[in-house]
């Protein structure tokens, strides 16, 4: 007899199960997004700050992956069967993820350019969610026959999003390549007009009388053909430069705290002007008595020029900084105070939408989750709003319209309330480390965890190359100091080190500043005065290598070697070339210790003591002029130091002085968008002094003098 089927095992999730695990799903993705959303929000605010590659990997993979996770999330909430009222809410706040509630833009340069198909993305995502809104919203009402409880908070949070979404797609249309030509141009424009007409007009780079440096209104400047010669008429009123600025005499304008005010101007002004080499516009004033002064007589005019020079010059790489990478500069357009004002009410929907969720609790996990969502929006949308109004756009925003509205500067009551503005502090303006790297502590370091990653990465990350760990220094004010004064000796007239040598009476060791015009010849020199302040500090006692000269010396050559091993895309010399220079005099540092310690006792080369001392003791006859050998080229010349300069401050002295002047040669660069590219990983001491010699119309290096063979 037949025996009967038996039926069908039934399932071990029941249908409510399933759904509510496709909840869950959908709870753990949302959950995901907020948690992508704070970390763009902290560390893109911090990209400027630090050059962590840790910290950059996550920003752009965060910023890569939005997208993806938006969409992916949007499909699982539309394909599910069961929805919860709070997947609206979750809906919305997906919407935040595609950059609205952080201040970032853009993580590379380039995506400026492509701000349409980022707009596409923005649109279709969208109207996903915007489908996801409708179809609850139905369910709730053919299913449940009641209307959504959080419908007017939601419906509005919609609104803002899709407003914040537009301040973004306008903050990259306006650095596109198409669109900031035109508006650079007119700064181009008005600067070459500006030196014509100002030929004959004194000028004073203390009061600032003649220099009309453009801080804001330079769309009023029309211009108007009469024959040949363009001419700017029109909106005189409204256009703010520095002159107008320093003229000023309202109270908020006066004393220390006034003066730190109209340099923040002055930095905005200057970042106009230094966009026209990002574009690649001929700077007019290049050159001329009236941009030398500027810097020589007026920025570094003073008992501390170097702290005044390197404020303007860091706020002003911020101004540059923002503009291209964030959505701070959209406060300084026309339509700043939409964008001021969308945090605060997203902050106030926020708490609204949360007073909801708590009143109509039913204390499960989604409601829980949704709770968690809102609270976490609410928090980065109070972070983003004093971000905005502790910025440096928004403080010169604030100063143009206590300028040309003197109803302002008589109210005591708003002055206060301007001045209360003024005072608040955003983030320090850049990282203000110098990058230090020594071939003699890093030679024959391994890398084997890091090499093993690039491979079973497919090679996405990195191989680690021979130059070792990144450390880094604080900029010392002794720093500062030296290069300023440095480049006040120099007037303008950069050299490799030869000057310094000369100033010192110390011209013999001019053969070691390769003096030819080959490529290849700063990265040989800085190698070779490299290694000779190695030797010469590890010949000191630890209290001597505290003095200011010595830590000065040793800071700025470590540095040299930094932006070679990390950085040779800003160094003079071709980038393969400066590479190739470094690796071959790491290979001859570990050939010659090598080859010494055969004959040395067993292991004393494993500490940098020991290489210096191993170093110091091989034959150096007949090395000048040999390319092959800069290492013993520069073990010569650490003889030559301790033995023919005898005193230690002179030594030192020399020393420092050497790489004041080493560290404003490399400066001048053609490659305006190396720069640029930097200063969204932390920055670069040498963008600064770059910036610096801009401004002092000091865009080439000196002549070199002949070397000295010895």
């Amino acid at each position: 007899m037949d025996v009967a089927p038996s039926p069908p095992t039934p399932s071990p999730y029941t249908k409510d199960q399933c759904l509510k695990d496709n909840a869950d799903s959908v709870k753990f993705f949302v959950i995901l997004a907020v948690l992508a959303m704070f970390l763009l929000h902290v560390l893109g605010s911090l990209r400027r700050r630090s050059s962590h590659t840790l910290l950059h990997s996550i920003v752009m993979g965060v910023y890569t992956l939005s997208y993806p996770l938006v969409g992916y999330t949007v499909g699982l909430m539309k394909s599910s069967n069961f929805y919860y009222e709070d997947f609206t809410v979750w809906a919305v706040f997906l919407l935040l993820l595609l950059g609205s509630t952080d201040n970032l833009t853009v993580c590379r340069l380039s995506d400026n350019d492509n701000w349409k198909s980022i707009h596409f993305k923005h649109i279709l995502k969208g109207f996903w969610l915007v489908l996801i809104i409708m179809t609850i919203t139905n369910y709730e009402n053919n299913i449940y026959g009641n209307k959504l409880l959080y419908r007017y908070p939601l419906y509005a949070i919609v609104l803002v999003v899709i407003l914040k979404g537009y301040v973004r797609i306008a903050s990259m249309r306006m650095v596109s390549k198409s669109y900031v030509c035109k508006k650079v141009k007119v700064i181009a424009e008005y600067m070459q007009q500006q030196h014509k007409d100002n030929l004959a007009v004194p000028f004073d780079p203390v009061t600032m009388e003649g220099y009309r440096y453009i801080v804001a209104g330079e769309k009023y400047c029309i211009k108007r053909w009469s024959g040949c010669t363009p001419c700017y008429k029109g909106g005189d009123l409204m256009v703010i430069t520095v002159e107008k600025i320093w003229q000023c005499t309202g109270r908020l304008l006066v004393h220390e705290r006034g003066k730190v005010l109209k340099d923040l101007c002055l930095s905005v002004a200057l970042s106009k002007m230094l966009n026209r080499r990002f574009i690649g516009f001929r700077l007019s004033e290049a050159g001329h008595e009236k941009a030398h002064d500027f810097v020589f007589k007026g920025l570094l005019a003073g008992d501390k020029p170097h702290q005044r020079a390197f404020r303007v010059i860091e706020e002003e790489l911020v101004f540059v900084h923002d503009l291209y990478y964030t959505r701070y500069s959209y406060l300084y357009q026309k339509g700043r105070y939409i964008a001021l004002c969308l945090p605060i009410v997203m902050l106030g929907l926020c708490s609204w939408l949360t007073y909801l969720l708590v009143k109509y609790s039913e204390s499960n996990s989604v409601q829980a989750a949704t709770s968690f969502v809102t609270v976490v929006v609410g928090f980065l949308e109070a972070c983003q709003l004093y971000l905005y109004i502790s910025s440096g756009w928004f403080k010169v925003a604030l100063i143009q319209s206590y300028i040309n509205t003197p109803f302002l500067r008589r109210s005591r009551c708003l002055e206060l309330i301007i001045g209360l503005l003024l005072r608040l502090k955003a983030f320090a303006p850049w990282k203000r480390n110098l990058g230090q790297y020594c071939i003699l502590q890093e030679v024959g370091r391994k890398h084997r965890v890091r090499n093993c990653l690039h491979y079973a990465t497919l090679r996405l990350l990195d191989k680690a190359s021979k130059n070792g760990l990144k450390k880094s220094e604080k900029v010392s004010e002794n720093v500062k100091k030296a290069i300023v004064d440095s480049l006040l000796g120099s007037n303008g007239n950069l050299t490799n080190g030869v000057t310094s040598l000369q100033n010192n009476g110390v011209n013999f060791l001019s053969w070691a500043c390769d003096a030819s015009t080959t490529d290849g010849a700063v990265a040989r020199t800085i190698v070779v005065w490299h290694i000779a302040t190695t030797l010469c500090e590890q010949k000191l006692n630890k209290q001597a290598k505290e003095e200011d000269a010595v830590k000065t010396a040793s800071t700025l050559s470590k540095y040299c070697m930094h932006l070679l091993a990390f950085a040779p895309n800003l160094m003079p010399d071709h980038i393969f070339i400066s590479e190739s220079i470094l690796d071959q005099s790491i290979d001859e540092a570990s050939k010659l210790l090598k080859d010494a310690k055969d004959k040395k006792i067993k292991g004393k080369n494993k500490k940098i003591e020991g290489r210096c001392e191993i170093l110091m003791e091989i034959n150096t006859h007949g090395c000048v002029g040999d390319e092959k050998k800069l290492v013993v080229q520069g073990v010569h010349l650490a003889r030559q130091l301790i033995d023919n300069i005898q005193d230690f401050n002179t030594r030192w002295k020399v020393l420092s002085h050497f790489w004041a002047e080493m560290m404003l040669y490399v400066s001048p660069s053609d490659d305006a968008r190396e720069h640029l590219e930097v200063l969204a990983k932390g920055g670069e001491f040498i963008t600064h002094l770059w910036a610096l010699l801009t401004h002092a119309g000091v865009l080439k290096r000196g002549p070199i003098e002949p070397k000295d063979v010895v």
